[in-house]
């Protein structure tokens, strides 16, 4: 099947489905984006500074909340249901921001919008196995790519106009109606899913452990003048992930697919690799103030060159979409080392002071910033979709909220390891542009390190002789 025959088909097979399925995924990268560039002037407007950085933190721990509900969720809540629950959430969270007073309300409505988010991105897996072929999920993950790289280029120019004229909370409740549509097309088009798995109980444990781990890694990211406490909730973070798995192997009552969380099976090596790059990639978050404050770039030069990393993965997510067998193989072994030459170049030209605003090292640090995201493009849905058919049927709940659990713990995990590393290399009290340098060269040098351990797994994962999911129960 040729590129251009394959996505006809992606668009002629389930169109409604596909029309539901990308205005969800527009609908979060936008508000996402778009809610960056607005937050200084929300801040200005109704107080709350010092609450700042809650506004991502309450964001991810609601969404990873969300999809431990779709992975343990009742019968009752089928597919339809429970991505009708996301877009009311949505749009409810939306509604509350638009309206808030003061920043803990606005931090009430984000909280209800990372749930709808959280619920969204479950279920947007959920729905293409239940709608879609397999061999065109590549292609519907490629298109969730793609959606993703125009938000970022477009989001902070639209915040940032609503910004402009002082109409933030229009943009919030603007999102209102267009949630509330989504919900009612789910509703009207959507098949009830019949394969919904039985009620086996909720598995507390496995819960209870990674609500602790999310709010370690939260309360972590924020510590700015703390970093050995920071550390130590790092630690514990990943401790309760190692008994979440020991608890999940041993339990009747489990919260994610069979395997999931061992490296023994070939699920557990697809989780851990989607895990491993997501952190891997996670640097980026730092490039708009290394670019302001070592290359002397104005803050919108800096957002759309580091925006070249999204752009890199919409690229290369749609180039390889249509791959199999042994292209397959090779990006997915690629990818890591994709990563890790990357990391090296901004390592070397990005980490570099640069006070006469030298064009050399922009060009080639964003040229760094295009290859990291086209080296995750090229492999992420690959290894999504290995993950969505290794999993039976009766499984579909928990692994599409495992893949939406992964992701966000990716970028939750990355970006407190990265705050950690940078400030305790002293990026607090930088005064100067040259006082940061030596924080970005550890942020680099210690990423490009998790980019080198996701070598070994990605080798597994592209492997052929993986041993297959075993079932305890």
């Amino acid at each position: 099947m040729t590129q251009r025959s394959g996505w006809h088909e992606l668009f002629a097979t389930k169109p409604f489905a596909i029309l539901i399925f990308t205005g969800g995924v527009a609908l979060q990268a936008l508000e996402t984006f778009i809610g960056a560039a607005m937050l200084p002037t929300v801040v200005r407007d109704i107080g709350g500074l010092d609450l700042f950085a809650w506004n991502t933190t309450i964001f991810i721990v609601a969404s990873i909340l969300a999809t431990v509900f779709a992975a343990v969720r009742p019968p009752r809540f089928d597919t339809r249901a429970t991505y009708m629950i996301a877009a009311a959430g949505f749009a409810l969270g939306s509604l509350i921001c638009g309206l808030a007073p003061n920043m803990i309300v606005l931090l009430t409505g984000r909280g209800v919008q990372g749930f709808g988010a959280g619920l969204m991105i479950a279920m947007s897996y959920a729905m293409m196995r239940l709608v879609l072929p397999q061999h065109l999920w590549p292609r519907a993950m490629a298109l969730n790519s793609t959606i993703w790289g125009v938000a970022t280029l477009l989001g902070p120019a639209i915040g940032g106009i609503f910004a402009e004229f002082g109409q933030w909370r229009l943009a919030f409740l603007a999102i209102v109606p267009v949630a509330t549509l989504l919900g009612y097309g789910v509703w009207r088009l959507l098949p009830r899913d019949k394969s919904v798995a039985r009620d086996e109980g909720a598995p507390i444990q496995q819960i209870a452990l990674v609500a602790a781990a999310i709010l370690a890694i939260s309360v972590a990211s924020l510590l700015t003048d703390r970093t050995d406490l920071a550390a130590a909730l790092l630690c514990f973070a990943l401790l309760a992930i190692l008994l979440l798995g020991f608890v999940e192997n041993r339990s009747a009552t489990r919260l994610l697919p069979h395997g999931a969380m061992s490296l023994a099976t070939r699920m557990g090596v697809l989780f851990a690799t989607i895990l491993l790059l997501g952190i891997s990639i996670s640097s980026d978050i730092f490039t708009p103030l290394f670019y302001q404050r070592l290359h002397g770039l104005n803050p919108l030069w800096a957002g759309y060159v580091s925006a070249l990393v999204a752009t890199g993965w919409s690229i290369f997510a749609f180039i390889s979409a249509g791959w199999s067998g042994e292209r397959v193989r090779f990006a997915i072994i690629a990818a890591p080392f994709v990563l890790l030459a990357s990391t090296l170049l901004m390592l070397a030209t990005l980490a570099r002071y640069s006070p006469e605003g030298a064009w050399l090292p922009v060009a080639l640090s964003g040229f760094a910033l295009f290859a990291l995201g086209s080296g995750i493009g090229m492999a992420f849905q690959h290894l999504s979709t290995a993950v969505l058919r290794a999993a039976p049927t009766e499984e579909n709940n928990r692994v599409s909220a495992g893949l939406g659990m992964v992701q966000l713990f990716a970028s939750g995990l990355g970006a407190a390891i990265g705050g950690v590393i940078v400030n305790a290399a002293g990026l607090p009290r930088a005064a100067t542009g040259a006082d940061i340098e030596a924080p970005a060269r550890w942020l680099f040098a210690s990423f490009a390190a998790i980019c080198a351990f996701g070598i070994p797994l990605a080798l597994l994962a592209a492997g052929r002789r993986t041993p297959a999911v075993q079932p305890t129960e």
